[in-house]
C-alpha cells in the first residue's frame, strides 16, 4: 500500500482498494483479532490432546498392574 496525498487514502498497488488512515487501522484490528483467537484455539486443541495423552498413558499403565 501506498499514501496518495492528493486523495489522502492509502491505495493497494495490486489491487487498487483504497482506504483512509481510519479504515486500514480497522481493518489490522480485525485482522489481529481474528489471529489471536485462532491462536487461542490452536493452543486449546494442544493442552487437549496433551491431557488426553496423559489420561491415556495413566490410564493403561493403571491397567497393567492388575
Amino acid at each position: 500500500m501506498k499514501y496518495q496525498p492528493n486523495i489522502k487514502l492509502m491505495v493497494c498497488k495490486s489491487c487498487g482498494l483504497a482506504l483512509s488512515r481510519h479504515e486500514l487501522d480497522q481493518y489490522w484490528q480485525k485482522i489481529r483479532h481474528q489471529n489471536v483467537s485462532e491462536v487461542d484455539e490452536v493452543q486449546q486443541k494442544k493442552n487437549r490432546r496433551k491431557d488426553w495423552l496423559e489420561w491415556y498413558s495413566s490410564s493403561k499403565s493403571d491397567k497393567e498392574q492388575y
